[in-house]
């Protein structure tokens, strides 16, 4: 499925952002990435929900740590979401497009509407005052941490990436080190967070 998420992602000019759940399932080295959404997530990934006028959900779980006050979660947006569970779907957020199937059949079969429609369109340079605006926010408020002296659990995090060449599977514990791991290193590959 995380294949099809990316294909789906390129072929549409979509930037993506994942839940801590789904780090890997899009590669955090695209162009396309956002990074993770939520309470603990990147300014511009939140930006994105905040302002969108379409969102992709795919088997999302919407926690309160994810869409903080429900009513302001992506209230521009009209929703369609993904997960094979009908009881995940409109359980916290109320959504336009419900979808209970296999996300990988979903997104394939959505893959293929686009297409159709593209044939006959050529509309992906509608939004790319969208993706600069996307980028801006990207670049204007990174994740970071103060460096100094001090070795800081950020920077540890991120030599293990370097080291590892982002081959390693990473695994935490509930809390702080949960966080700076989804947020300082760059997944890129499916079930190589193993989290609670």
């Amino acid at each position: 499925a995380a294949a099809t998420l990316r294909e789906l992602a390129h072929s549409l000019h979509l930037p993506v952002s994942c839940t801590l759940m789904g780090l890997g399932a899009f590669p955090a080295t695209d162009d396309l990435w956002l990074g993770m959404v939520g309470m603990h997530g990147a300014y511009a990934a939140n930006m994105a929900i905040n302002n969108a006028d379409v969102l992709v959900c795919v088997g999302a779980r919407f926690d309160d740590r994810v869409t903080g006050k429900i009513s302001a979660f992506a209230s521009h947006a009209r929703i369609i979401h993904i997960d094979i569970d009908p009881t995940s779907i409109r359980k916290n957020v109320e959504v336009d497009v419900p979808v209970v199937g296999d996300c990988k059949l979903a997104l394939s079969g959505m893959l293929d509407i686009a297409a159709g429609k593209m044939a006959h369109v050529d509309w992906r340079g509608d939004h790319e005052a969208w993706l600069e605006t996307v980028a801006q926010w990207k670049q204007s408020k990174p994740l970071g941490y103060i460096r100094n002296d001090h070795i800081k659990p950020q920077h540890v995090i991120e030599e293990v990436y370097a080291l590892t060449g982002g081959e390693a599977i990473i695994t935490t514990e509930v809390g702080q080190n949960q966080m700076w791991a989804a947020q300082f290193y760059p997944f890129t590959r499916p079930r190589t967070l193993l989290t609670s």
